[in-house]
């Protein structure tokens, strides 16, 4: 599995699926032992093997590439069960938080109830940074290690539903 390894940090596609092959199914159990949801576990597993395919070539060697890629899935699937602990409420507690602090800036009720509308047409992933990064006060890179990714992602995410929200509130 080493050599296996070492052959997908040099984007061998072949040798990627050979891997995935070998491992998936016993990377499946460990996921699905913290996750106990199979549709959950089968999305966390596809992440696992997206960060594999792109850093690979960071694996130091010193471990066993198995011991490497058990890690990886244990850590993923811990942090998905985190973000499925969060209920839907927390998210409509933060956005009514949001809502008292821009009751100020908003001329009327309606406003308010504007802003709450334009948020819940959102993606839950734009909403849960925005609210994060502007109610809870979490800096992008805080975001990147509470979400589990990339900063490039997270400050897509909030650009596009800041101008969503802009769009959303203008019409």
């Amino acid at each position: 599995m080493d050599d296996l390894f070492r052959r997908v940090a040099l984007s061998d596609r072949k040798a990627f699926e050979a891997l995935y092959r070998q491992t998936s199914g016993r990377l499946m159990t460990v996921i699905n032992r913290i996750l106990k949801d199979p549709h959950e576990s089968a999305d966390v597993l596809q992440e696992v093997f997206v960060k594999v395919w792109h850093q690979a070539q960071t694996f130091a060697g010193t471990g066993s590439a198995w011991g490497w890629l058990t890690v990886m899935a244990r850590n993923a699937a811990l942090d998905r069960l985190k973000s499925l602990q969060r209920k839907p409420e927390d998210l409509r507690e933060d956005t009514d938080i949001l809502m008292q602090s821009l009751s100020a800036n908003l001329s009327c009720p309606a406003d308010s109830r504007g802003l709450q509308q334009c948020l819940s047409l959102l993606s839950e992933e734009a909403r849960e940074a925005i609210l994060l990064s502007y109610v809870h006060g979490y800096s992008h890179g805080e975001l990147s290690d509470k979400m589990q990714k990339p900063l490039g992602t997270l400050k897509a995410w909030i650009r596009r539903g800041l101008l969503e929200l802009k769009k959303c509130l203008s019409a």
